[in-house]
């Protein structure tokens, strides 16, 4: 087992957390936990190109990258975290404490990083 779905496994163990991937930049799915490979491969795709559009928008506001993002919808939440040359989603339900959510990001961001299995 890899060490990047190690990591993965590890996040979704979390209760609040759903689901998890590992994206590139242009959408590519690296690796998956919880989700189903098709819905991965789709929700990659989706969520690269969402990642695209929030980085055009802040560098036209004068900011650089972002770090961390949360999409809401009346049924969830979608959190992306910038891995360098890569992008760490995770899904979750709509009532969870974002501060242990985002505690559990952080985490797993930093394990992902150090596996050197991605380049930051």
């Amino acid at each position: 087992m890899s060490n990047l779905k190690t990591s993965l496994r590890m996040l979704c163990n979390n209760q609040d957390i759903l689901g998890g991937i590992i994206i590139t930049k242009d959408g590519m799915l690296i690796e998956a936990y919880a989700v189903e490979n098709p819905m991965a491969e789709m929700l990659g795709a989706l969520m690269s190109n969402v990642a695209l559009v929030i980085k055009t928008s802040l560098h036209d506001l004068g900011h650089q990258d972002f770090h961390r993002y949360v999409i809401q919808s009346n049924k969830g939440r979608i959190y992306l975290v910038d891995l360098g040359k890569a992008v760490l989603i995770a899904l979750t339900d709509l009532n969870v404490e974002a501060g242990k959510v985002n505690m559990a990001l952080f985490q797993a961001a930093n394990e992902i990083k150090k596996s050197g299995r991605i380049e930051v």
